[in-house]
């Protein structure tokens, strides 16, 4: 009873996701770039990663997490609104300038590599389903078909021809987010009424190691500064109130799921955890969902690499001044994303990805702070300043010393 109870709310909640009030808003459009790359970074994983990390104080960790990802928002905001109308001005504004420029190259170099890796993992799971085991050229081959779709569509019908694919995959989903939601609801309930302790079999680390790791988790929820290129298409301040939509959603949903997969995640090994064992372990829920979570699996890494393509494609075409135009600079991005799965170790440079990400949001704090110094004079400017150093610091931390999570 409980399958088709979760079946039909899948059903109904993906009926309303192309309701014609949301698929013609343009505002829920501007929503769903972000929105996929944040999702689709690491949904399944964040609870298990968390969980062997910290155990039952899960909750706590994603909540903080959640707060610093919005925090970290809250400063690219301002950079949109704020630092935008000087980014292009090498003479008259040489500081913030060179910042973004070495921001944007390190960030554009970061989401190729995600591209290619979202991809290989989507290849992987897909193998895996279908009982092929280990098969690189054969793996390699589908990303690369996988990365051409993405690269046809997105330079013979630009960025709205990219959004499409993103609502279809996003919409797909969360309507099984939803369904799952419910099913490990009812699963907490009777785990509730039974009286039983949750119990984590994980490594004990000292304090200053777990927050290396936890700094490595909050890349795990990136994927909003994917707004701020978006600017060839919609306006600063839609870009503003679609980032913060973008992350409100997702934070909560990130915070519900940690809460309501733990009773799960205790039953899946913590020291060498894998996407696969935990869609299974969802079973104990309902036999419906392990089926179900492995079309969301396989939509989350295609959303988030469609995402990463137009992040990554935008930001090319900002930085030739308009000499290069999005389309073809999707068809690029595509095509250094192919090289990478065919000549990289996509396991090792996602390190470097991760720390990449930490790099251009603590970039972004410094170009907020020229901002506030030299052209916006705010009488918050000094709390600014304040807000904007405080952000950075904790940044440079992750930089340093964090444990990527990918």
């Amino acid at each position: 009873m409980l399958n088709i109870a979760l079946l039909i709310i899948a059903a109904v909640t993906l009926i309303v996701m192309f309701h014609p009030r949301l698929t013609k808003s343009e505002s829920w459009q501007a929503t769903l770039t972000p929105l996929s790359s944040i999702i689709g970074s690491g949904f399944l994983v964040i609870a298990p990663l968390l969980a062997s990390v910290v155990g039952d104080s899960s909750p706590l960790a994603v909540a903080g997490i959640v707060i610093l990802a919005y925090a970290i928002g809250s400063v690219i905001r301002f950079n949109i609104l704020h630092a935008e109308p000087y980014l292009h001005d090498k003479k008259g504004h040489p500081a913030i300038y060179e910042v973004e420029l070495f921001a944007n190259i390190t960030l554009s170099l970061a989401y190729v590599t995600a591209v290619a890796f979202y991809l290989s993992l989507l290849s992987t799971f897909l193998l895996h389903y279908a009982g092929y085991g280990d098969q690189p050229i054969v793996e390699k081959s589908i990303t690369t078909i996988i990365i051409v779709f993405i690269a046809v569509t997105g330079y013979r019908k630009g960025l709205g021809g990219l959004e499409k694919l993103e609502a279809y995959s996003m919409s797909l989903q969360l309507s099984i987010v939803v369904a799952l939601l419910v099913g490990l609801s009812v699963y907490n309930f009777d785990f509730v009424q039974s009286e039983q302790s949750l119990n984590f079999d994980y490594q004990d680390r000292d304090w200053f190691t777990q927050a290396c790791i936890l700094g490595g988790i909050l890349l795990v929820v990136q994927g909003f500064e994917t707004s701020r290129f978006l600017g060839s298409r919609y306006s600063a301040e839609m870009r503003v109130k679609t980032m913060k939509r973008a992350q409100l959603i997702s934070g909560a949903l990130y915070v519900i799921a940690v809460i309501a997969l733990l009773p799960i995640v205790q039953h899946i090994n913590l020291q060498h955890i894998q996407v696969a064992e935990i869609v299974e372990a969802t079973g104990l829920a309902a036999t419906a969902l392990p089926l179900m979570l492995i079309v969301a699996a396989i939509m989350s890494q295609f959303s988030a690499a469609v995402a990463d393509t137009v992040g990554a494609g935008c930001l090319v075409t900002e930085n030739s001044a308009g000499k290069l135009t999005n389309n073809s600079c999707y068809f690029a991005v595509s095509l250094c994303a192919i090289l990478l799965v065919w000549t990289a170790n996509l396991l090792e440079i996602i390190s470097f990805a991760s720390r990449a990400f930490a790099l251009y949001y603590f970039l972004q704090c410094v170009v907020a702070l020229v901002v506030s110094y030299h052209h916006h004079d705010h009488k918050w400017r000094h709390l600014h300043r304040a807000y904007f150093s405080f952000i950075g610091t904790i940044l440079a931390l992750i930089v340093m010393f964090a444990v990527p999570a990918e």
